[in-house]
C-alpha cells in the first residue's frame, strides 16, 4: 500500500511584522510549488583521484524559490498592497513565509518556514477563468522542515 498523501488543505503564510512572529493565511492559494533546495559542489579532483573519476564535495545550499498560483482577490488583506503579498514585493525589506501542508495521514502536518524577498507578481486575467496571481518567493538563508505544532 502507497505512503502517498494528498496536499488538500496545504497553506501559505505571510509572517507578521513584530517581536513576536506569528503568520497570516494568504487567501485562496491554489499551488504552492517548492522550495526548490539546491546544493552546489566544489571540484576537488587531482592526479591522485582513483582511476580517473572527478570527485567532489558539498558547498553552499541554496533555499531556491517557492512558486504560489492563487485566485487573485486584489482588495483582500493577504494580496493587496497595503499588508499582503503585493505590499512585500512593493518594499525592499525580506519577510518570514511559513508553508503548513496537509496531514499525511500518519505522521501529521509539516512546518516550512523561511524568509524570502517577493521577486515576481503575475497577474493572469484570461477571459473565461478566473482571475489569477502567480508570485515567486526567492528564499534567503535556511529552510526550517519540522512537524508542525
Amino acid at each position: 500500500m502507497s505512503n502517498a498523501w494528498w496536499a488538500y488543505g496545504s497553506e501559505l503564510k505571510i509572517g507578521n511584522d513584530g517581536t513576536a512572529e506569528t503568520f497570516t493565511k494568504v487567501a485562496e492559494i491554489q499551488d504552492i510549488d517548492g522550495p526548490s533546495m539546491t546544493r552546489e559542489t566544489i571540484e576537488v579532483t587531482s592526479q591522485d583521484s582513483a582511476n580517473g573519476w572527478r570527485e567532489f564535495i558539498p558547498g553552499m545550499r541554496d533555499g531556491g524559490e517557492v512558486g504560489i498560483t492563487a485566485n487573485w482577490i486584489p482588495s483582500g488583506a493577504t494580496q493587496d498592497g497595503t499588508a499582503g503579498v503585493l505590499s512585500k514585493f512593493l518594499d525592499d525589506d525580506l519577510h518570514n513565509w511559513q508553508i503548513i501542508t496537509a496531514g499525511d495521514g500518519s505522521s501529521g502536518s509539516m512546518d516550512i518556514e523561511f524568509a524570502a524577498i517577493v521577486t515576481d507578481f503575475n497577474i493572469s486575467l484570461p477571459m473565461e477563468e478566473q482571475a489569477q496571481v502567480e508570485f515567486t518567493l526567492k528564499i534567503s538563508g535556511a529552510v526550517s522542515i519540522g512537524a508542525s505544532t
